[in-house]
């Protein structure tokens, strides 16, 4: 669980971090539950920083790109960045 109080900017970096571990460790629900939490943080507070920290997590999905909702997950971070 993440302190509350947190900056939204530190939030958003730990949560991808988070998501990032997972990714790396081919645990797609761990990817799932940190990437989605990050995507809802950027797209409620508008935050570049948190969707640069998401494109980054993008690139780390590439082992996990037979699971359909993380293929979702990237579609709807790449969404959110082009945007």
């Amino acid at each position: 669980m993440l302190a509350s109080g947190q900056s939204f900017r530190r939030r958003g970096a730990v949560l991808t971090d988070l998501a990032s571990i997972g990714a790396k460790r081919h645990h797609p629900d761990q990817v799932l539950t940190y990437g989605r939490e990050a995507l809802q943080l950027a797209r409620a507070t508008f935050s570049g920083y948190v969707a640069r920290e998401l494109q980054g997590l993008r690139t780390d999905l590439g082992p996990l790109a037979r699971d359909a909702r993380v293929v979702e997950l990237g579609a709807e971070i790449d969404t959110l960045c082009t945007t």
